[in-house]
């Protein structure tokens, strides 16, 4: 009896023993054509939400906490571990990618995204082999030398018909009134005088003053056809170039009041004339004479007595 326990108990040690050993298969020695395909899932690396501080060369991590896409590092050195994926290439992949500006790193990721900044389109193909990324300028914001060579970036040209209530249009169209900004206006009527607005692309009316900013510009300061250098001081526009020089081209614009002697009396205000005070003060006034006649040039300026009249130069 004791034989037979005896033997039952090595057959069960033998068959253990055995089961056991058939339990523990080298793979890489005692297999062929190895296929998981059929099997319900399989964990070929280690996973966790840190990296071990310890690998050796080829092993491989899964981390669960990396971003998507960027979660496979492999042992490249001891105890050194490297974010995987085929990066390189002409067949792209999806493995992390860091980027960095100037030298300096701003991060690894799967993705990298392109945003154009202002003034700057980017146009990008994939060729089949590559991604192409081609940047452009936006000739709409920024200005080329052809923009500037063709006069239009600056160009405010009337066609309201009204010498007090001008307005104009700009290409492209100005979005809103900045304070510094220069504008070469061209009034399309002589001015009337007195207030005088400006309305740029329905922005709204601003006074047009001379370039003091306070005194309106008389009749024969706007000329129509005539190019006027303008800048906005965030309140109004403001003609550059004070006009210190009027010229007429018949008597109809003389002043008032002829010169005689080398002097001329203070303008009366005729209809006809520029009157001599202190909002003309400076200017210098030409009469051009006809055949066999000379020309007569005068300044307006006050004397001693704070009296302004019109005084001959020639």
């Amino acid at each position: 009896m004791r034989g037979i326990v005896s033997k039952s108990v090595l057959l069960s040690g033998w068959l253990a023993a055995s089961m056991a050993a058939q339990t523990q298969i080298d793979l890489r020695t005692q297999s062929k054509s190895v296929d998981f395909s059929a099997a319900p899932y399989t964990k070929p690396f280690q996973a966790g939400s840190s990296l071990p501080a310890t690998c050796a060369v080829g092993s491989v991590f899964f981390l669960t906490t990396a971003a998507a896409g960027a979660n496979v590092y492999g042992c490249v050195a001891v105890n050194l571990w490297a974010a995987q994926g085929n990066g390189g290439g002409s067949g792209g992949g999806s493995g992390a990618l860091t980027i960095e500006s100037n030298g300096s790193a701003v991060g690894t990721r799967g993705t990298a995204n392109f945003v154009p900044g202002t003034g700057i389109i980017n146009v990008i193909s994939d060729t089949g082999t590559m991604i192409d990324v081609q940047q452009a300028v936006d000739t709409a914001v920024v200005l080329t030398r052809a923009g500037q060579q063709s006069g239009q970036t600056l160009l405010c040209a009337s066609s309201s018909g009204s010498g007090s209530a001008y307005t104009c249009s700009m290409s492209p169209t100005l979005s809103g009134y900045q304070s510094g900004m220069v504008l070469n206006w061209t009034p399309d009527v002589n001015g009337v005088g007195g207030p005088t607005t400006l309305n740029i692309d329905v922005l709204g009316p601003h006074a047009v003053k001379l370039s003091d900013g306070a005194t309106d510009p008389a009749s024969v300061d706007l000329m129509g056809g005539t190019m006027h250098a303008i800048w906005f001081d965030g309140t109004n526009f403001r003609l550059i170039v004070p006009p210190t020089a009027s010229g007429s081209a018949g008597a109809e614009h003389r002043p008032s009041e002829p010169l005689h002697h080398g002097h001329a009396r203070e303008d009366d205000g005729h209809s006809q004339g520029l009157a001599c005070n202190s909002s003309t003060r400076g200017r210098i006034w030409t009469t051009f004479g006809a055949s066999g006649t000379k020309d007569q040039v005068a300044v307006c300026a006050k004397d001693a007595t704070d009296t302004y009249a019109w005084r001959a130069l020639y």
